[in-house]
Formats: structure tokens, sequence, C-alpha cells
């Protein structure tokens, strides 16, 4: 078995008053595949503070997720800190002469804005999307996240208010109830909602029309590039893949879903009582899918609906209800929407140097046509469909306007007809860039 053999490099530190990592080396265990980084810690006014790490070879980072030890929330500061990374598990047959790690600690004493905002720290994206678990990490300072998908409450809010300020909406959006996120809107309703909402509350908005940031973007269509945006100013915004792929693990570093579940059978580690998703069966009240597909409402739950107190169906009795909120506080960033995100799509993504970057917020380049959202609504997690994952599809796409089952289909699964036709192209099944619903959630930055 060959070694592998990490070069630590200095821990990177934030903030001013923040906590301060040093002395940090790193030791393989003979005769195993664990690598044990080790590590101190001081903070002059935390009990506790959130660790990450990221395990890189060279210059490219290594899917460093089964972790364990003093890493995530609640390390209290102390010599000799241990972090220990499963290489054979993430990594196996594989070694490195050139590795380096990257700790981030983060003492968490930011003060959250308002109740609806959670705080999200500094620290690595799980895979930025570019493919389950192994593709490219990317660091993201820390950031606020709306805790729950906007509801079509907040979405009629916002609207009305800024339809009487010079705002226009291709869609008026839909959902089950008040309380239910918002659905069949668009990535460019979306953008300028969030410019509504910050403007509404007072506060410097981030989107503009073109590179001088002069005109706020308020109407029509405007393919946004990455330099028409004051990403600096405390307005609200659509995550980017980068940030919404930290925020949905909600640091937890094992396992298939964002809360621990790498031991136990399938039914001890997911059920209806864990958010929702689709199994084929009826799991809650508004899910109408098993009882009439071609009737089926848009099955979605209300908004932080999962907090302990949800009702839910086919669960055994002594399956213990808990509130699904992830390590962050955020709720449903596994099931119910799809979830708009900022960044858009170009083919060469991963050719350029860029994408690697501390905060990078996806390409310049490429013709704007396709943005990305992030989760899978209701995903079929039974059949191995990954909950995590990030489509992408036109901006211009809202969904949905009608749902249906195919006869044929066994059990009935719902698709949803779209301005561009339904979601089955009659050859190879399922169009994913047309499929499922998306909603959204915001973010601020600190």
């Amino acid at each position: 078995m060959r070694s592998l053999l990490l070069l630590l490099l200095l821990p990177s530190l934030l903030s001013a008053a923040a906590p301060v990592v040093s002395n940090v080396r790193a030791a393989q265990r003979a005769g195993t595949k664990l690598i044990d980084v080790t590590y101190d810690l001081s903070d002059s006014d935390s009990t506790s503070v959130f660790v990450s790490i990221q395990i890189y070879t060279g210059g490219t980072p290594l899917p460093a997720f089964s972790l364990s030890g003093d890493v995530g929330s609640g390390v209290v500061p102390g010599f000799n800190k241990k972090i220990t990374w499963n290489a054979g598990q993430d990594w196996n047959r594989q070694y490195t002469t050139s590795g380096s790690a990257r700790i981030i600690a983060d003492d968490l004493t930011t003060v959250v804005p308002n109740s609806t905002l959670a705080y999200v720290p500094a620290g690595f994206s799980a895979t930025n999307g570019y493919g389950s678990h192994g593709g490219a990490t990317v660091f993201t300072s820390g950031f606020y996240m709306d805790k729950t998908e906007v509801s079509m409450e907040t979405w009629t809010i916002v609207r009305t208010w800024a339809l009487s300020n010079g705002y226009t909406f291709d869609n008026e959006g839909a959902a089950t109830g008040g309380n239910h996120p918002v659905l069949s809107v668009s990535w460019y309703d979306v953008v300028k909602w969030c410019n509504a909402r910050s403007e509404m509350e007072g506060l410097a908005p981030i989107y503009f029309t073109d590179a001088t940031r002069t005109t706020v973007y308020r109407t029509g269509e405007v393919i946004l590039r990455n330099t028409y945006c004051n990403f600096t100013a405390p307005g609200y915004r659509l995550p980017t893949r980068a940030e919404w792929s930290k925020a949905a693990w909600g640091g937890n570093t094992s396992g298939p879903y964002p809360w621990p579940s790498y031991y136990g059978s399938g039914a001890e580690i997911l059920d209806a009582s864990k958010g929702n998703y689709s199994n084929g069966t009826k799991m809650h009240q508004w899910d109408t899918s098993a009882v009439s597909a071609l009737t089926a409402s848009f099955l979605t739950t209300p908004c932080g609906y999962y907090n302990g107190a949800q009702q839910v169906i086919g669960v055994p009795a002594a399956t213990p209800i808990k509130d699904m909120a992830n390590g962050f506080g955020l709720y449903d960033m596994f099931g119910n929407v799809g979830e708009w995100l900022w960044d858009s799509y170009y083919s060469e993504t991963t050719a350029t140097t860029e994408y690697k970057d501390d905060n990078y917020k996806g390409p310049d380049l490429g013709l704007g046509d396709s943005r990305y959202y992030g989760g899978a609504f209701r995903p079929f997690v039974s059949s191995g469909a990954a909950w995590d994952s990030q489509g992408r599809v036109s901006p211009t796409t809202s969904l949905p306007l009608k749902a249906y089952s195919p006869s044929y289909l066994n059990p009935p699964q719902t698709w949803y007809q779209t301005s561009t036709g339904w979601p089955y192209n009659g050859s190879s099944g399922f169009n994913p860039s047309i499929l499922g619903n998306i909603g959204f959630r915001t973010v601020r930055g600190l």
C-alpha cells in the first residue's frame, strides 16, 4: 500500500476576531488508509467553533467527505485537535506526493439580520455541481440564506410592491397554498424579485442591466453577466452553485444524505419523515399522485414543514419524527422543489482556471441561455436519483402548467407541461431540461 503524504499549507483565518489554527501536521496510520490531520485551535471569546477542511493533490481538490473527529460544528478550542479522513472510502487505490490541506475555522458570532435567514459559515462546497462527490470543490465566504424556500405568500407581497414601483414580471407564480413554495416562475422573474425585495427593505440591490451598474434590473429579460452585479451590496440575490452545494449539506461530512446516513438499512436512514421525496406511495396530505396522477396537485409540502411536527403517512409507529433542518438550520434542501441558482452554463467551464477560485460566481462566458437549479423536485431517491444534483434549463422556463401521467406507466408518475412541450421525447424518456418544479430561496452577503 502506497503512502499518502500530506504537506499542509498554512490555514486560512477569517475576520479580525477569528479563531486561530496553528501547528498543523498530518500522518497516515500504519496499515490503514486513514489520514489523521492534527492541529491546535485557539479562540479568546468562543467556547466552540465550526471547522471545515479541504484536502488537495497539487492544486486539485480531493473528494474528502468521509471525515470524523474535530470537524464541523461544536469544535472546542484546544491543543492536538484531530480530523480523520477515510481516504480508502473516498479516494481508494490512489496516492499523492504533493498533498496539502486548507483548514477554515469560523466562530459563528455573526448576527443574522432577521429571523427568516440562517448563517452559512465559510467553507467548501460539496462538489460545485460538477459530478457526484468527485467534482471540484470551491471555497465560499460565509453568507446568509433563507431558512426555507420562498413561499407563495412572500412572493406575492414583494411582487405586489414591485409592480407599483416600476417592475414587471412574466409570471404570477403558482402554488398549492400560500405557505407552500412558489412555482411557475422563471429565472428572470426571480432575479428581478430579488432586487425588488432588496429595495422594498431599503437595501442596495445586486443586479443591474449592464456593466456600468447604473440602471437597476427591473424589467424585461436581460442576459445578466457577473460584471453587471454588485456582489458586495447587502441586498438579496440567488445563491451560486458552490454556495448552494455547501449549504445543502449543512456541514454534514458523511453519508449519501444531509444527515448521518452511512450505516443502517435504507428504511433506517430514509423514510417519509425525512423530507418530501417520491417512493411511489402517498407520503403526506398534499401528495395526491398515488391517488390520481391526472388530477395531482403540485405535490409540495409547506415551507419548513419538516420541523419536528410534520404529519406523514406510511412510516412505522416507532419511527422518531425529528426536526429535519440541516446543520445550518435550513429546511427542504432535500426534497420538495428545485431551486433556481445564479450560475449560467458554459460548455468549457472546467477548461478555465477560474472555476476553482474562491467565491467563484460561475462563468462569464457562453450565451447565457441556460441557468442552473439545485436539487430535484420530489427526487426519486428510492430508484437512485441524486437529491443534490444540479440541472440546467432555459431561464425563461416556468414550471409547471399541468400535470399528467401516461397510462402505460406503473406506478403512475407526474410529468409537467411547458411552453416547449411535454417533458418526454418519445425515444429516450424524460427530458431533464424541462422536468420538475423549480422555486427558489435567496441569500445575502455579510
